[in-house]
């Protein structure tokens, strides 16, 4: 790693290092580049409290850590008589990691409206198919009389998970698949859901905007960055099973 400019700083990230996510970045929160998604480079980006969104013509892999970030507490989601109904619908069904590439792919095809094309390239759905078989990655389904028809997928380290993208091709279905995860995340102690970019849709759930010197100690500790004591993060890869 190292720096390529000063102010705002920018680095290019050659190394599985990253910098200072306290540091004063662009006003997009632009942090660099690197050569490659390796798994090693996405898990300690993660960690630390980095995400990649963009993969540019040149083939680099562009990272960020906004100033905001909408995050979402896993015993405050906001549901409604209508979706607490349809979870207990013999109709409804929902799953985790039973159909990871086929959520990912749907997830591709969703453009935002503050986006001119996706950002879910083949180059993405390689580096996060990766990182799933890993035991990195999660997908959560929702399935409306056997068929897929919603749901989202992330990174999960320790217990900090980060959901990345959602999709759905029936209504309520990545809500129903978002507060069935919700339940088992806080059955098992993990309070948060890093949301990573704010939207009307997770905000209408209860997704609550952090600023950066609030959310950096959340992901730390979630994802136990802070329990390294200033010691190099490092994620071993190969010994996951």
């Amino acid at each position: 790693m190292y720096k390529v400019y000063d102010n705002p700083p920018l680095y290019f990230l050659d190394t599985f290092e990253f910098p200072n996510p306290k540091d004063e970045y662009d006003e997009n929160g632009f942090v660099g580049a690197s050569p490659d998604l390796a798994p090693q480079r996405l898990l300690n980006g993660y960690a630390k409290g980095f995400f990649p969104w963009y993969q540019a013509e040149d083939g680099m892999f562009h990272w960020y850590i906004p100033n905001y970030r909408m995050i979402l507490k896993t015993d405050k989601v906001t549901t409604t008589k209508n979706l607490r109904k349809k979870l207990r619908s013999s109709n409804w069904e929902f799953k985790i990691n039973t159909r990871f590439d086929d959520v990912i792919k749907m997830c591709s095809k969703v453009k935002r409206k503050h986006e001119n094309e996706t950002w879910i390239n083949e180059s993405f759905i390689t580096a996060y198919t990766k990182l799933y078989n890993f035991g990195f990655a999660i997908s959560v389904e929702s399935y409306y009389e056997k068929e897929l028809v919603g749901g989202f997928y992330g990174v999960a380290i320790n217990r900090y998970f980060s959901g990345e993208s959602m999709f759905h091709i029936k209504s309520d279905a990545s809500k129903l698949a978002l507060i069935y995860f919700c339940d088992i995340l806080y059955q098992n102690g993990i309070e948060y859901i890093d949301c990573q970019v704010p939207s009307s849709h997770l905000a209408s759930m209860g997704g609550k905007v952090y600023k950066k010197e609030e959310f950096i100690p959340i992901i730390w500790e979630a994802s136990g960055y802070e329990t390294m004591k200033g010691r190099k993060l490092k994620v071993e890869v190969q010994s996951v099973k």
